[in-house]
């Protein structure tokens, strides 16, 4: 089976989600696309065919099919993401070579090719924004420790720690995503919750839970890493593969001039987001769409001449 690619989204990310799925679209990407969700169906899905199982699908024209699943879960979807992808493989993505998430805050920047090609012979991953953890960091002395309290020894001294938001598992690596789902519910339990994106401080030992927990699933096993720096998702410049509006400013809520009178101008990720905002999926109404832009244009005006250092 080809390639399967999915996502998680809830309240206002649907219309990430929409601009994700246009960007593949864009890409060439025309498989299934499987849509975990909590709550109603996005407004934009087109003819809904519903299930009894509360699943629906629709197709965009020629484009990809999109396959939406109820997730039934109290924890923060991105702490849910390595039972999701599981969850598939067991079930209606049972036989697929290679799963494909996500995050609805990214959009792709390449032909589909390219992603695809990513994952061949390892787990596709990209550095995140602070991309350097050494094998000997204070952060991963006291994951060494926590892991030892789990039985898990250290196999392999990771250099370089990853963003959690896009990732490519071949089927032959599957078990990362077994050790990584295991660890984000350990680390829930030294936390107390999986309810928040964060916890604590920066140097809080697991101040974000599902991509420490990935990272440590990574010292845990010797798995080949297909990696690229921080650019691979616009962290810094010289990206071609991704896009990754992080952060809470996310730029399908507007209000880019405030934030640019700020000294926050419109990032590259949100600029790129409104590169797929028409098509297949149209993410906006025309009045809407016309006021975001407007607000785009004169927030990156402004911040030509002024930004915080």
């Amino acid at each position: 089976m080809d390639p399967i690619i999915c996502t998680l989204f809830e309240g206002d990310y649907h219309l990430g989600a929409a601009a994700l799925v246009n960007s593949l679209h864009a890409s060439g990407y025309r498989g299934r696309i499987f849509c975990g969700l909590r709550g109603p169906l996005p407004p934009w899905a087109p003819s809904p065919q519903r299930a009894a199982d509360g699943s629906a699908r629709c197709r965009l024209g020629d484009g990809p099919e999109l396959v939406f699943l109820p997730q039934e879960t109290g924890i923060h979807f991105t702490n849910h993401k390595p039972t999701f992808l599981l969850n598939l493989w067991a079930g209606p993505a049972a036989g697929a070579d290679t799963l494909f998430y996500f995050d609805p805050d990214i959009v792709a920047k390449c032909p589909w090719e390219s992603l695809a090609r990513w994952a061949e012979g390892g787990v596709a991953l990209c550095e995140d924004v602070n991309p350097s953890l050494p094998a000997r960091h204070p952060q991963r002395v006291g994951w060494t420790s926590f892991l030892a309290r789990h039985d898990l020894p250290v196999r392999t001294a990771r250099e370089r720690y990853y963003n959690a938001g896009f990732l490519g598992v071949p089927v032959e690596q599957r078990h990362v995503l077994e050790r990584w789902r295991d660890l984000v519910g350990h680390i829930g339990a030294d936390n107390g919750s999986l309810q928040s994106i964060k916890h604590g401080a920066a140097h809080t030992l697991f101040h974000t839970p599902d991509q420490d927990a990935l990272n440590l699933a990574l010292m845990t096993l010797d798995v080949p890493v297909n990696a690229i720096g921080p650019e691979g998702m616009d962290f810094a410049p010289g990206g071609s593969y991704l896009s990754h509006a992080i952060g809470t400013r996310k730029p399908w809520r507007g209000g880019f001039l405030r934030q640019a009178l700020q000294g926050f101008p419109p990032s590259l990720a949100a600029k790129n987001f409104f590169q797929h905002i028409d098509g297949p999926i149209p993410v906006f109404s025309s009045g809407r769409r016309r006021r975001l832009l407007a607000s785009l244009r004169a927030g990156a005006l402004v911040g030509r001449f002024y930004r915080r250092s």
